[in-house]
């Protein structure tokens, strides 16, 4: 498992531990809207850069592999 494996399941953890969390699950509103909405929305759309940013890592790795690979053969 490589260390950019990791990066998603920041969000995931985020998301699930959100019940749990005491400072989300209370009464009150952040920005006008219930805590644990606005906790959950934030954690979906930091997501979509999570899964980017591991995405471009491994093409970076692969490419790299490549390179090493295609240098080995001749």
């Amino acid at each position: 498992m490589r260390p950019y494996h990791l990066i998603p399941a920041v969000p995931a953890l985020a998301l699930a531990l959100m019940p749990f969390l005491p400072f989300v699950n209370t009464d009150g509103l952040w920005f006008g809207l219930p805590r644990m909405l606005v906790w959950g929305a934030a954690w979906c759309v930091l997501c979509t850069p999570a899964l980017l940013l591991t995405e471009r890592l491994m093409a970076t790795e692969e490419a790299g592999t490549a390179t090493i690979t295609e240098g080995a053969d001749q």
